[in-house]
């Protein structure tokens, strides 16, 4: 199979695909009223009525972390096997492994660069008491 076959057979669905969400989305943004009142934002307690301000913040301190697992855990466990594969053996093989790794690695840097922002973002709040 040629690069260019590949690029047809898997590049463009994924696109499309990607198009057609991002396309659906910005159509529910346009047609969903997007109207907040007190009563939308306001802290919810057990159907009780909110009394004063709130004990503590929601704890979000590891939310960070687990947005690095979720993202570190598939390049780990899809980078590897392809480590120990027999794709060395021809320089076309390795060329595609090396497309598939780099593409691989691309789309997962957005979610980590995330990830780490989140982190730091973490390390600035300040539980209310």
């Amino acid at each position: 199979m040629s690069l260019t076959q590949a690029i047809l057979g898997f590049g463009i669905p994924i696109v499309v695909f990607l198009a057609a969400g991002y396309g659906l989305y910005k159509l529910l943004l346009l047609v969903l009223p997007s109207k907040p009142n007190p009563l939308k934002v306001s802290r919810f307690e057990a159907g009780n009525i909110p009394t004063g301000l709130g004990r503590l913040w929601f704890p979000l301190q590891y939310y960070g972390y687990l947005l690095l697992y979720v993202t570190l855990e598939p390049i780990i466990v899809l980078l590897l096997p392809i480590a120990f594969s027999d794709y060395y053996t021809t320089p076309v093989a390795f060329r595609d492994l090396l497309l598939v790794v780099v593409v691989f690695i691309v789309l997962m840097y957005p979610v980590l660069y995330y990830a780490i922002r989140q982190i730091n973002l973490l390390y600035q709040w300040e539980m209310r008491r």
